[in-house]
Order: structure tokens, then sequence, then C-alpha cells
């Protein structure tokens, strides 16, 4: 059996890395948003039984069709879901549902998405995907290793004006690592297992789920994350500390908290790690979505085309920021005021 994983190693070579290997001839080919159809040769030549797409929505249609074997696009982004019955989303994962829609014009023949939260609004507005599926962890690489802490709190991904509210207090008081982008596999987990805690952020107001989470799970420090949607495998608390979405404060007192209760930071983690293995095992999930198309256990995706074009829209929110230096001011009082 072939497999081809087309994606940017960078974010999604956590999901896979050599994990599948046992399972037939695995093949990454990176992709680039500046790829043109002359750019896919390789893939056609390599001729997959199944083919894996991370960012689906970007690739050309005329390589898709010259694909004999599976065509699977794995929805990455995060998009408007529903959480209590109510519409929750931001300007960014509006923005990214807009581009999302491009799929459409796409011939796959199964598409799924990372979060199962955000299945009925895709399809109230005419995307009916094959179903959830959620974003694995290479266990083979991503995974707890003995090394001196050398750091307070471990963060990667991009900064934001949202997520800056809450390291910039951190970063102030405490030894902070925060990589923006670049690192992955055995020098991201390096960096990981020497830190006390890691974080999960946002990156605007919301409630989401990042795939981030199980991947700084696996690597067995102790997380502290943003409110993520609900789902069937972690529970705050217990594998991982909720921090309140709007309150910098929160986090900055649960950091303080953890940092000196050593057994209790440890203990979490333990949990975390145990059930990111038990839930999260790259080549038992992969295995099992393989199994599942060739005994045609899903759906085939259906685009309503009338319904997409259709879909109505939602007006972005606009975040009323106070400037930095008030807010930080602002923020520095209040823990003046919490800790005499």
């Amino acid at each position: 059996m072939k497999i081809a994983i087309i994606s940017q190693p960078e974010y999604f070579r956590a999901f896979y890395e050599n994990d599948l290997d046992v399972l037939g001839e695995v093949r990454e080919f990176q992709f680039k948003f500046t790829m043109t159809e002359g750019d896919f040769i390789e893939l056609e030549e390599f001729n997959a039984d199944f083919n894996f797409f991370f960012r689906g929505e970007f690739f050309p249609e005329a390589v898709l069709k010259r694909l004999q074997g599976y065509k699977i696009a794995l929805s990455s982004e995060p998009f408007p879901n529903y959480v209590d019955g109510r519409l929750n989303y931001s300007s960014d994962s509006l923005s990214r549902f807009q581009e999302f829609k491009e799929i459409a014009t796409k011939s796959y023949d199964y598409v799924f998405h990372y979060d199962k939260s955000s299945l009925p609004f895709l399809s109230e507005n005419g995307l009916h995907l094959s179903g959830e599926f959620v974003f694995p962890v290479a266990l083979g690489v991503y995974k707890k290793v003995d090394l001196e802490k050398k750091w307070d709190v471990f963060f990667i991904g991009r900064s934001t004006e949202y997520r800056e509210r809450f390291l910039g207090l951190l970063k102030h008081y405490k030894n902070v690592l925060h990589i923006a982008h670049g690192v992955y596999g055995h020098d991201l987990v390096t960096y990981i297992n020497q830190s006390k805690l890691v974080l999960n952020l946002h990156a605007e107001n919301e409630i989401s789920w990042e795939p981030r989470v199980q991947m700084l799970l696996a690597s067995g420090s102790m997380l502290l994350s943003h409110k993520i949607t609900k789902n069937d495998y972690l529970i705050p608390g217990v594998d991982y500390i909720e921090v309140d979405n709007n309150d910098p404060l929160d986090l900055y007192s649960k950091v303080e908290y953890f940092l000196s209760h050593d057994a209790e930071r440890s203990a979490i983690a333990v949990t975390g790690l145990e059930k990111v293995r038990k839930n999260f095992d790259s080549l038992q999930k992969f295995k099992a979505l393989i199994d599942g198309i060739q005994h045609n256990e899903f759906n085939k995706v259906y685009f309503d085309l009338e319904r997409i074009s259709d879909s109505k829209k939602i007006t972005k929110r606009k975040e009323n920021w106070c400037p930095r230096y008030l807010r930080n001011l602002f923020i520095f009082m209040k823990l003046r005021r919490r800790t005499r």
C-alpha cells in the first residue's frame, strides 16, 4: 500500500512523522502556497493508494483529477462552532471558513474536519463533510524525555494582540520561552521537555480546540489552556488546567501556583500524557481511518453549491482593546493588589 501525505511539515508532521511506515510505503510531499500544477509531478508519479492533503482547499483541481487513489482532505483550521447552542466565532475563524469554502470546487472523495463541534455549522452552510478526524500525535517522536528544566513556561505559536495580553505579564516576571514559528520534531520536543509548564492560547477570544493541545500533552509537561471545545477525550482539571479566556491574571496566578507545587504539576502531566497515549496514537488513528475508507464506513463528501453561495454572512466582531501600555498598567496594578 502506498500512502502520500501532502502538507507543510512545520505545522503537520507532528501528526504522523514516521509512525505510519509500518502501514506501507509512505512518502511526504511538501506543500507551499505558491506551488502550481507543474510542481506536483512527483506526487502524480508516486501514484499512491491513499493521498492525504492538509489544507486541501488550496490544491489545484487539475492535479486532483489526475490522481488515481483515494483523495482525502484533512481540515485543520478553526471554524465557527456552536457552544451551548450559541454560535461561537472570531474574525480569524470566520476568515478561515471563507477560505475553506473553496474546497467545494475540488474533487475529493472524503473531507474530514479535526473538531466535530464545527460540523453542524459547516453542514448548514452547504459543506456536508465525511465526519471528524481528530488529529493524533506521532508518539514515536513526541514523548516525555527527562531533561533539566530551563524554562518556567513554554508557548509555540504566532503572536497576536490577544495572546500577548496573556503572555506579556508572564514574560516580564517569569522565565518564558516563546517560539513563533519554524521549530518542530525532535527540536521542539526538547524545548517542551525543558519547560515546567506549557501553554495553549487561542489566537483570538473564542472557544476552539487547537491540535497543539495533544502534541504538548504527549511531550510530558503540564498544560494550561484557554477553554477548548467539548470533546470525548480530554477533561479540564484532570488532564490539563483550564484558564479564563478573558482574564490574564487567572493564567498568571495558576502559573505561580503550579510552579510552586511540583507534585500536583507532575501528577496532572502524567494523567494528560496517559490520555494522549490512549486516544491519540497516530498509527492507530490513521490505520482506523484507512480501514474505514476501504470498508465504506464513511460518507463521501457532499457540497450543496447553492447553499454555499447563499451562506449567511456573519459580521466580524470589533475588538475594542485599550492601548497596550494602559492595559498592562491596569493588569500590573491589579496584580499588586492581589499579592499584597
